[in-house]
């Protein structure tokens, strides 16, 4: 009897056991399930948990324009037609569809057309989908859709929807392997850029493979808040992103907000004069950019680009301003620097003439406002002279602070940046303004391409600088004004042909439209490494999805079959 009741306890602490370890594994799958469908050579892959409680509130009319974004326009094809199918109201079918978790993915072929999407379905949501989807049963728990050429299978809890291709069919089967598995080694759950997102508890959670010369991958977690929804992105990445260099400061997050009534972009990040990487490009055609030992000892750690819109024209308005110590010194500083730059732009564009214009833009790395020189853009030439036309430009806006303030010269930028960036640019009514500030902590150095923007800059900079807000440490902070940029983008059109249906044109549109809708965002960033990312956005939506109660959603147009030109595809997804 004894050894009989040791057997039962040895057999009870297995069961015991046996049911942790499955209890465990259901967790597992609870929060990584999504991501556990896509292999993991991966380009793209969403895992969204509680889609419907974004759609709720201000922050509804972001799940469009986010999603867009991410995965492009088509990705929300699907479900247009399903809500016009369904004959129910969006904020209804939302509910019904996405109130469940949801998985999207592209597979890691460069030229796929293949793409899967997943839905975790009880019985009710997964008969649901096949309705509004004319699905028919083709084998046990495999069904087809004839009429969007879809093919779809049931398995393990999930119901797979992909293209009726070969391809699509081999994406379903190979994905419902990894079902009940999770196996770290075939799915993307085993990617160690993916690490830190497995652990997050977001609404929603994307990555991104990037192709080179990016590289690497980029995380974003995506959470509702009160107001709008709250992102937390990370990067990895083979090289430097957007020409950042590495950096902490102590930043002032007053003086960001001082331009949030007037400006599209602004960005506050340490800097120290020292010509980095994407800086290589200007520094050899202009070597006078980079400025004396002594210029860069007055810096005070601190830069501020900013952009605007130009009162005289389509293109936008740059402003670059420097913090520094000593104002009197500034002022000399500038003043020599800025000799040197202009006698080097005569002689570059001058040098140019001989050459054939450049209608093709440089490397991307190349136009990113940097450390190289305290401009942080680049500068140009005069019109008619092999040595910038200085010309007296008078404020236009005028502040009793203006005397503290020393007016400068603005020189012709256009000819220097159509030579060297490409007319298609746009930006050949440009010019080089620049002013030293004064201010009761300091001063700052200023450089415009805008003689309007350069004063409305300067003002503001007199009588935000010195606040006693406690400072933020951070490799970056700012905001865009979302309206404000889609107004700009609309107007500039740059690369774009003027009147065209280009996809350039194309982009830029539905780009703007993006922008208009996801209203304000704020933004801080850290660099660990040079290649290493992390930020936080803050978006503040201006209006809603579904801007009438019970208003139903617009098909597409045409009514395209959903497994053919209207579905998501790796071309339409960032890499």
């Amino acid at each position: 009897m004894r050894a009989l009741i040791l057997r039962l306890s040895a057999a009870s602490l297995a069961l015991i056991e046996l049911i942790a370890l499955l209890s465990i594994g259901t967790l597992a799958r609870a929060d990584n399930a999504g991501f556990a469908l896509a292999p993991k050579g991966a380009v793209f892959a969403v895992d969204a948990r509680g889609v419907a409680d974004l759609l709720e509130g201000d922050r509804g009319a972001l799940v469009r324009p986010v999603l867009e974004a991410f995965a492009g326009p088509d990705a929300l094809a699907t479900f247009d037609l399903l809500a016009k199918r369904a004959n129910a109201p969006g904020a209804r079918l939302a509910q019904e569809v996405f109130g469940g978790r949801i998985a999207f993915m592209l597979p890691a072929a460069a030229e796929s057309s293949a793409w899967l999407l997943g839905f975790e379905s009880d019985d009710q949501r997964c008969q649901h989908l096949l309705l509004m989807l004319s699905a028919k049963v083709s084998a046990p728990g495999r069904y087809d859709s004839a009429s969007e050429h879809l093919a779809l299978r049931r398995v393990g809890g999930w119901l797979l929807i992909a293209p009726s291709s070969a391809e699509g069919r081999a994406l379903i089967d190979a994905s419902a392997l990894r079902v009940p598995a999770e196996d770290a080694g075939e799915s993307l759950i085993g990617e160690p850029l993916m690490q830190d997102l497995l652990a997050s508890d977001a609404s929603v959670r994307i990555f991104m493979r990037h192709r080179a010369p990016l590289g690497g991958a980029t995380t974003i977690a995506l959470r509702g808040e009160k107001r709008g929804l709250h992102a937390e992105i990370g990067g990895s990445y083979d090289a430097p992103p957007l020409g950042l260099s590495p950096g902490h400061h102590e930043l002032d997050a007053h003086l960001v907000r001082a331009f949030e009534d007037r400006a599209v972009l602004v960005v506050s990040n340490p800097a120290n004069g020292i010509p980095g990487r994407s800086d290589a490009f200007w520094v050899a055609l202009l070597p006078e950019l980079v400025p004396p030992p002594a210029m860069r000892a007055n810096l005070s750690g601190e830069r501020v680009f900013l952009v605007g819109m130009s009162n005289d024209g389509n293109m936008p308005a740059l402003a670059c301003a420097w913090r520094i110590e000593d104002v009197d010194q500034a002022e000399v500083d500038q003043d020599h620097f800025m000799r040197g730059v202009s006698c080097a732009i005569g002689r570059s564009v001058e040098q140019g003439k001989a050459l054939p214009p450049s209608d093709a833009a440089r490397p991307s790395d190349a136009v990113q406002p940097s450390d190289a020189a305290p401009s942080g853009h680049p500068v140009a030439q005069s019109t008619n002279d092999r040595h910038p036309v200085a010309r007296d430009v008078e404020p236009a806006h005028t502040h009793e602070s203006d005397a503290a303030m020393t007016t400068r010269s603005c020189a012709e930028l256009g000819p220097f940046a159509d030579r060297y960036l490409g007319t298609p640019f746009k930006l050949g009514q440009c010019q080089l303004c620049w002013k030293t500030v004064a201010t009761p902590c300091g001063g700052w150095q200023v450089y415009s391409s805008d003689p309007t923007w350069l004063a409305s800059v300067a003002e503001r900079l007199t009588v935000s600088s010195c606040s006693d807000d406690a400072r933020t440490g951070a490799g970056g902070i700012g905001f865009c004004d979302g309206p404000r940029a889609a107004t700009l983008l609309r107007r500039w059109q740059p690369l774009a042909v003027p009147g065209g249906r280009d996809r350039v044109s194309s982009g830029l549109a539905a780009v703007s439209q993006m922008l208009e809708r996801m209203g304000r965002m704020r933004f801080r960033y850290e660099l660990s490494g040079p290649r290493q990312i992390r930020a936080s956005i803050d978006i503040e939506p201006l209006g809603r999805l579904l801007e009438t109660p019970g208003k139903k959603l617009a098909a597409p147009v045409g009514d395209a079959p959903l497994g053919t030109s209207s579905q998501p595809s790796p071309k339409g997804a960032p890499r």
